[in-house]
């Protein structure tokens, strides 16, 4: 019985797999339940459309890819995959899966990829422009002149004559170069520097300025170049004093407040000229000019008004004038004041003639003060004496020595 049933149940299996396909497609054409016409059940015969494709970008088409290989080997383990490849009409291949290239690169990470300007390595640059290693003199022939002014300050008066020794006085005031040449060969550290301070001279001769006045540099500085620089050239250099400053500032002229006539232009001198620091802008650097940035006065000389004030040998004391020496005079030490000429470009016209007097002390430093040195010329009635402070020596592989100028 169960055999008969067995059967019976395989005959209505194969009547449901082929009969009812086959009175269904019979009944393709009749009318159904609703009234409607039994249609046989159309196929999609839209195309698909050419586009994007999801991987790379690639234009997609129309043609059926060929896929080859299989996802299980004969004992249903799971193969590596063959790559699937699109073959069009076209030359072009397509490749959908994974690419053996690496992925193209964004725009962002090819931005990120770029060195920047600054990574980049750098050419060694050096300066060209250096100007000369040692100071450029002018010699000053044996003169008499009238030293001080009438319309001048207190301190300028009484005016009285004064005959000086023929001597040679920098053209220029002292460079970065020419320091920086001093310091390499001593390893000289300024008072600043052993001080502590910000404000060095080297923080200021940077690259580019090596035709600037050195400045940041007090008393006891300047002199320490000029032993060097005696010790060097076999010469005997030292600063200026006040008297041969004013005569060699005057360029030969007379009663005169500047070495060019008796009014101040822009185009004269580097100075403060609407009283105001800020006339030059910021930053500091850009205040100071390269030395000879104007025309030389009559003896040759350049800046000797305005760009940096400018040391001198003497001790300052207000009534020197009334008791000055007519030949070579200089004032003694009169404690740590030290006088100082010129005007800096901080400076007003008030401080640029050329009898005017101003002090500071030995130890004081300025992005405006700076230095030139006179070459003392060799005979019997030469030059001055040095003062008591001048007593140590510098040699040239000494560290932070004074100088003596006898």
């Amino acid at each position: 019985m169960n055999i008969n049933k067995l059967i019976r149940f395989s005959f209505s299996l194969i009547a449901i797999t082929f009969l009812i396909p086959m009175l269904a497609s019979d009944a393709y054409g009749q009318k159904g339940l609703d009234g409607e016409e039994v249609t046989q059940p159309k196929k999609p015969d839209k195309k698909p459309s050419v586009g994007k494709g999801l991987d790379d970008g690639a234009e997609t088409n129309n043609t059926k890819p060929k896929i080859t290989g299989k996802p299980l080997d004969d004992e249903g383990t799971i193969t590596k995959p063959e790559r699937i490849e699109v073959k069009p009409k076209s030359e072009t291949i397509i490749r959908i899966g994974p690419s053996i290239e690496k992925a193209p690169t964004s725009r962002r990470e090819k931005e990120r990829r770029i060195e920047k300007p600054s990574e980049l390595a750098k050419p060694i640059q050096q300066e060209t422009d250096l100007g000369p290693e040692y100071p450029e003199m002018s010699t000053l022939p044996t003169g008499t002149f009238m030293m001080g002014s009438k319309e001048g300050q207190e301190n300028e008066n009484p005016t009285h004559e004064v005959t000086l020794s023929s001597f040679e006085i920098s053209k220029h005031e002292v460079t970065n170069h020419q320091f920086r040449t001093f310091v390499k060969a001593t390893k000289y550290k300024t008072t600043p520097e052993e001080d502590g301070s910000a404000q060095t001279w080297n923080s200021y001769a940077i690259f580019g300025r090596a035709r600037y006045p050195v400045v940041y540099i007090t008393y006891t500085d300047a002199i320490a170049y000029c032993k060097w620089l005696s010790l060097t050239t076999k010469e005997t250099y030292r600063l200026p004093t006040e008297a041969e400053w004013e005569y060699a500032a005057r360029g030969g002229t007379k009663d005169q407040p500047y070495p060019w006539g008796t009014e101040i232009q822009v185009s004269n001198a580097n100075y403060a000229y609407d009283d105001s620091r800020k006339a030059y802008g910021e930053p500091i650097l850009d205040y100071l000019k390269p030395v000879g940035s104007y025309s030389p006065n009559g003896f040759g000389l350049y800046d000797v008004i305005g760009n940096v004030a400018e040391w001198c040998l003497d001790g300052f004391k207000t009534d020197f004038y009334k008791e000055s020496p007519k030949e070579n005079p200089i004032c003694p030490d009169q404690g740590s004041a030290r006088v100082v000429r010129g005007g800096g470009w901080m400076n007003t016209t008030s401080f640029f003639s050329v009898s005017f007097r101003k002090n500071q002390p030995g130890a004081y430093k300025s992005s405006s003060l700076g230095f030139r040195v006179v070459r003392v010329i060799k005979s019997k009635d030469n030059a001055p004496v040095a003062t008591t402070t001048q007593t140590n020596d510098v040699q040239p592989t000494s560290n932070n020595a004074q100088t003596n100028n006898n």
